[in-house]
């Protein structure tokens, strides 16, 4: 299993680039990109094809259209950085105007992260960021009161396209732990890696220099006896400063009797977001359930 499984490292840098930024680069560059960038489906410029994605969505109104060609460019294997900033940026913000806001942050995030040296779309994102900060300041949906069954939940998302995303975790009243509902991670079997998640972005700016505690309760539901299901953690600091980072491996939970898990931390005084969220590395269904996040100290 070692090659199919990703190992601690794997999941470490993964999750610190792009778990808590919804794992970008797997997810929303990567699917399309052979279809988009056949022979005559764009302009061969990058700047060309970004002022055509633009027009797509400004002038057209082609939301869906105009992220296609958005992630065309951005996995494009040369594109000037200006255009690949820009680029994630008008992508945000269509995910945004598409009212997937879990996923807007998270690439307004990588604009920011990725893109300092140009400042003035770093700071448009950050605006955006920013805007967002007193409905996006906290978890919510923690005890799964909101949703349609067999849907992802409000207020959490997965790394996935949006028409995969509800194959990859499902809303559920029956089979949980509490008496609101609960949520299932699931791998499909055809999945080229063995691996899923569901998870949560929200601003630190309220939680900065405080002691928090994440708590859940788990079960799995394996396949073979790699399975396993863990809870993961991480804080996001100013200028790609390192933050607090735990993804679980050392208390996976491989039982399919409901257990509990937490992770306490305090948050860094110049934290910027906090993402937390749960996997299944494996084949295996992990369920969620009875979720809380608080502030235990100062």
């Amino acid at each position: 299993m070692a090659e199919m499984l990703p190992n601690s490292d794997t999941i470490r840098t993964a999750n610190r680039r792009a778990a808590r930024t919804l794992w970008v680069v797997g997810f929303i560059v990567l699917p399309m990109a052979a279809a988009l960038a056949a022979p005559g489906t764009w302009p061969a410029d990058p700047e060309e094809q970004l002022e055509a994605a633009v027009y797509r969505e400004v002038v057209k109104g082609d939301l869906a259209g105009a992220m296609e060609a958005y992630r065309a460019i951005l996995a494009l294997p040369a594109k000037p950085p200006a255009v690949a900033a820009r680029a994630m940026l008008h992508l945000a913000e269509c995910l945004e105007k598409s009212g997937d806001k879990g996923q807007s942050r998270a690439v307004y995030t990588r604009v920011i992260s990725e893109y300092a040296g140009e400042k003035e779309i770093a700071a448009q994102a950050l605006a955006r960021l920013s805007a967002d900060e007193n409905t996006g300041g906290a978890p919510r949906n923690l005890r799964f009161e909101e949703g349609v069954m067999g849907k992802v939940p409000p207020g959490w998302f997965v790394p996935a396209l949006p028409k995969d995303a509800d194959y990859l975790a499902e809303l559920r009243h029956s089979g949980c732990r509490g008496g609101s509902g609960c949520v299932v991670v699931l791998v499909p079997a055809n999945a080229p890696r063995p691996f899923g998640n569901i998870m949560q972005s929200f601003t630190a700016t309220a939680y900065r220099g405080k002691t928090v505690r994440l708590r859940a309760w788990m079960r799995l539901e394996a396949s073979n006896p790699d399975d396993r299901a863990q809870m993961w953690l991480s804080v996001d600091r100013t200028n790609r400063k390192t933050g607090f980072f735990d993804n679980g491996d050392d208390q996976p939970v491989r039982s399919d009797s409901w257990t509990p898990r937490e992770i306490v931390t305090t948050i860094d005084r110049d934290a910027q977001f906090i993402d937390f969220g749960f996997m299944s590395i494996g084949r295996g269904r992990v369920w969620v359930d009875d979720v809380s996040f608080e502030i235990i100290g100062n």
